[in-house]
C-alpha cells in the first residue's frame, strides 16, 4: 500500500525519536466532561506498566465528537492526572516527539489514511441517510437478524459511481470492508486467547461525514506512528479489537499487544456511571481523599499484591506489577472501603503534611483565611492533629474542629440535658475550682498533663469519679459530649479561652443563652 507523504514521515521521525524506548504506552479519554475515575483507573495501570519497564507513558486527547466535546475538559485531565501523581511522559501541554496529542489536530493523517484503505479495496465511501440505516436495523430486529450494516453502497454502486458522488459533494462515510469469513484472534494479556467470527463483525464507519475520524481509525493510526507497543484499555474495548487488528493488517502494520482490564462496577454489578455512582475525579477531590489512597483503592481493584497487601505505594505497585495479578471479574467501587483505605493514608501523614492537605477545607469552611499568619497557621494545624486519628476524608474536619475557633458554638441538646439543665450538683463546684486552679498559673505551666491533674485533684475533693468531672468540662470547651483528647484540647486553646468557655458554661447553668 503506498503511504501518504505526511504519515511517511511521521514514521520516520517516530522511529528515529524512539530507538531507546521499548514499551510505549497511552491513555487517550475523551474530553467531555470531568475527568472520570475510570480513566484514572487504566491511567494508572498503563503508569505503572511503563515504569516498571523502564517505557514511556502517553496522554492523547480523542476529541472526535465534537458535540460533546468540552474545552475545560482537555486540560482538567491532565491537571487529575498531576493530582495523582501519575504524569504523563508525553501529551497535550508536556510536548514530545511525537505530537501532536490532540486528535482534532491530526485530521488531516486520518483522511489519507482512510483514503488508502479505499483505495487498497479494505474501505469503501457510504451514502446511507439516518433514515435508510433506522430502518435497516429495525428491519434486522424484526427478523432477529444481526444488526450490521448490508453493504447497500459497496453492492449496489460501482467504484467509479462511488467516487462521482464524492466529486459531486454529496455527504458520505468511510467505512472499512470487514472480512466475510476466518476468524480474528489474538492472545491478551489479561485475558489469555480471546477470537471472533469475522462474519459477525459490522463494516464500521471509520471516517465520518463531517471530516472527524471514529475511534477505530483514530486509535490505530495514532498507536501505530506513536509507537504504542501495549494497548492497557477496559473490557468494553473487547468486541472492537478483532476490527482494529484487521486495520493493522490492512495497512501492514505490526499490531501491538493488547491487555483488556476488568470494569469498575457498582454493588449491583452494574457499570459504574453517573446516575449511580460518583465518576468525577473532581467529587474525589472536594471530598477530601487523597492522591495516593485513592491510587491505592484503583490498584486493589482487579489487581492484587503479590503478598496480599491492602496497603502499598505507588512505587510499590510499579515494582511488583504484572499482569497475572489481575482478576478477570469485574470489581465493585466500594466507597465504604476507600474512606477507609484512605483514613489509613490521613493517620500516616506527618503533622505539616496533614495540615497542608487540610488546610484548603477549613478555608472553605471560614475557620482560617485563605493567607493565615504563622500563628493562626500554628493553632489550626495543632487542632486538625487533635482528630487526625478518627477521620477518613479531609472534608471531616473542617467539622470537627469547628468549635476550636468558634468559643461561642452551639451546645449539643444531648450535651445540655445530660450535665448542664438540671446540672448535677457538683458541676458547678467543680468548674469553679477549676478556674480557680487554673487562673493563679502561667500559660506555660497549662500543659495537657497539668489539665489532667488539676481535674483529677477537684474530682477527688468533690467525692467523685473523675469521669464526673472530664465529661461536664467536655461539654464546656466544646459543646459536645464526644471528641478528641480533652486535656490536650485544652492545653490547644490555651488558659484564656479556656477560662472564657468554663465561665460561659457555667452561665448556661444557670439558665443563661447557649
Amino acid at each position: 500500500m503506498r503511504f501518504p507523504l505526511l504519515a511517511l514521515l511521521l514514521l520516520w521521525y517516530n522511529n528515529t525519536a524512539m530507538t531507546d524506548t521499548t514499551v510505549r504506552v497511552r491513555i487517550a479519554p475523551s474530553p467531555t466532561g470531568d475527568p472520570h475515575v475510570g480513566t484514572a483507573y487504566i491511567g494508572l495501570f498503563n503508569y505503572a506498566f511503563a515504569h516498571h519497564h523502564g517505557g514511556a507513558f502517553l496522554l492523547r486527547l480523542e476529541d472526535t465528537d465534537r458535540e460533546r466535546y468540552k474545552e475545560s475538559s482537555a486540560h482538567a485531565i491532565l491537571e487529575a492526572l498531576t493530582w495523582l501523581g501519575i504524569n504523563p511522559d508525553e501529551g497535550p501541554e508536556i510536548g514530545g516527539p511525537v505530537g501532536p496529542y490532540i486528535q482534532s489536530e491530526r485530521l488531516a493523517i486520518y483522511r489519507e489514511f482512510a483514503e488508502q484503505l479505499v483505495q487498497a479495496g479494505h474501505a469503501y465511501h457510504c451514502f446511507c441517510s439516518r433514515e435508510r440505516l433506522a430502518e435497516m436495523r429495525e428491519a434486522q430486529e424484526a427478523a432477529k437478524e444481526a444488526v450490521k450494516y448490508d453493504r447497500f453502497c459497496l453492492c449496489t454502486m460501482h467504484e467509479e459511481e462511488r467516487r462521482q458522488r464524492v466529486r459531486d459533494g454529496e455527504p458520505y462515510v468511510i467505512r472499512m470492508k470487514m472480512p466475510d469469513a476466518g476468524a480474528t484472534s489474538w492472545t491478551d494479556l489479561v485475558r489469555d486467547a480471546v477470537s471472533f467470527e469475522n462474519a459477525l463483525i459490522d463494516d464500521q464507519v471509520l471516517l465520518k461525514a463531517d471530516g472527524y475520524p471514529t475511534y477505530h481509525l483514530a486509535n490505530v493510526v495514532d498507536d501505530h506512528l506513536m509507537g504504542i507497543t501495549q494497548v492497557i484499555r477496559a473490557e468494553e474495548w473487547i468486541s472492537s479489537t478483532p476490527k482494529h487488528l484487521v486495520l493493522y493488517q490492512m495497512f501492514g502494520w505490526e499490531p501491538p499487544q493488547f491487555a483488556h482490564l476488568p470494569l469498575l462496577r457498582n454493588p449491583d454489578r452494574s457499570k459504574i456511571s453517573k446516575r449511580h455512582s460518583h465518576t468525577s475525579l473532581h467529587w474525589y477531590r472536594d471530598e477530601g481523599i487523597l492522591p495516593q489512597a485513592l491510587l491505592n483503592f484503583l490498584a486493589l481493584l482487579g489487581w492484587s499484591h503479590p503478598e496480599e497487601k491492602e496497603v502499598f505505594t505507588l512505587e510499590e505497585l510499579v515494582e511488583r506489577f504484572t499482569f497475572e495479578r489481575f482478576n478477570q471479574s469485574g470489581p465493585v467501587f466500594d466507597l465504604e472501603k476507600l474512606r477507609w483505605l484512605n483514613g489509613v493514608y490521613i493517620r500516616a501523614l506527618a503533622p505539616d503534611e496533614l495540615y497542608a492537605a487540610v488546610e484548603p477545607f477549613l478555608q472553605r469552611a471560614g475557620l482560617v483565611q485563605a493567607h493565615p499568619e504563622p500563628e493562626e497557621r500554628a493553632f489550626a494545624k495543632q487542632c486538625v492533629v487533635l482528630e487526625q486519628e478518627k477521620v477518613r476524608t479531609l472534608a471531616e474536619f473542617a467539622d470537627l474542629v469547628a468549635f476550636m475557633f468558634n468559643p461561642n458554638f452551639t451546645y449539643e441538646d444531648e450535651a445540655v440535658k445530660k450535665w448542664l439543665r438540671p446540672a448535677p450538683e457538683h458541676v458547678r463546684p467543680a468548674f469553679y475550682q477549676m478556674i480557680e486552679h487554673i487562673e493563679p498559673l502561667p500559660e506555660e505551666a497549662l500543659t495537657a498533663e497539668k489539665y489532667e491533674e488539676i481535674t483529677r485533684t477537684i474530682a477527688e475533693a468533690l467525692g467523685v469519679g473523675a469521669g464526673k468531672v472530664i465529661h461536664p468540662t467536655r461539654v464546656a470547651m466544646s459543646g459536645r459530649t464526644k471528641g478528641p483528647s480533652l486535656f490536650h484540647m485544652m492545653e490547644v486553646l490555651g488558659k484564656q479561652e479556656v477560662l472564657y468557655r468554663f465561665n460561659r458554661t457555667i452561665d448556661v447553668t444557670r439558665g443563661g443563652e447557649e
